[in-house]
């Protein structure tokens, strides 16, 4: 690549979604802690654990347990005491049985890291001729989660919602993210595991769109997706953008 396609690219945009795009290659949370709660209490149903995610997610958001400081093993951490909460509630688990906070926190850090680890030297390949960005709906500590993680320094800009009070699907995120960086989403492409909350509003704003197709949070196959390619690991990002 000479000089001055170097220059023109960074003019240009690769805009990375954070959570189940990074740090699992397209997996949603919901199905690793529910691989790691059955390891521990084998009888748990789909329905129940589904139910303690959601809980989960819903009350950190509302509670706003969370702070800037806490890094990913934190959030973790918070993240499986709420599930238990609600199992223990609902007397789904005797209280005895919901003891496994730190193992089932721990795995899910060690898996994170390994995944984002493993996104270093295609962050690193893209920063040299792309600006970054990262826009993701996150509890507004996603600075300290990618400083632990070591990443925080490929991005010339990083989004979350928690930070700026919107949140995708809304594509005024995505626009936000565009205002601040100073460029076009047509001069853009986004990267995300989610269909309905990073390819929809992406396109809808002109981007063009690589869609993380994985474990999603419902097996819901979708019949005539425009994304404009779609991608089964996130590495194979390196077939799409020269």
């Amino acid at each position: 690549m000479n000089n001055d396609n170097i220059k023109d690219n960074k003019d240009r945009a690769i805009i990375f979604d954070y959570g189940a795009t990074l740090d699992t290659n397209g997996t949603h949370w919901y199905h690793i802690f529910a691989k790691e709660h059955l390891k521990y209490n084998d009888f748990l149903k789909d329905e129940d654990l589904r139910n303690a995610y959601i809980y989960g997610e819903r009350t950190i958001a509302t509670t706003k347990t969370i702070d800037s400081m806490h890094n990913f093993k934190d959030t973790l951490l918070i993240k499986v005491d709420f599930q238990y909460k609600y199992l223990v509630d609902n007397k789904i688990l005797e209280q005895s049985q919901a003891n496994h906070t730190e193992q089932i926190a721990q795995s899910c850090y060690l898996l994170a890291k390994k995944n984002t680890n493993d996104t270093k030297p295609l962050l690193d390949y893209y920063a040299k001729t792309y600006k970054l960005g990262l826009v993701s709906n996150f509890y507004g500590n996603l600075n300290e989660v990618l400083k632990d993680f070591e990443i925080k320094d490929y991005f010339d800009l990083i989004v979350e919602s928690a930070e700026v009070g919107i949140s995708k699907p809304d594509k005024r995120l995505l626009m936000y993210a565009f205002d601040k960086m100073n460029i076009s989403p047509y001069d853009s492409v986004v990267v995300g595991d989610s269909y309905k909350k990073d390819i929809i509003p992406a396109k809808q704003i002109g981007c063009s769109t690589i869609w993380l197709k994985g474990n999603g949070w419902k097996d819901n196959p979708i019949a005539t997706p425009f994304a404009d390619d779609i991608i089964t690991d996130i590495q194979q990002i390196r077939k799409i953008i020269k």
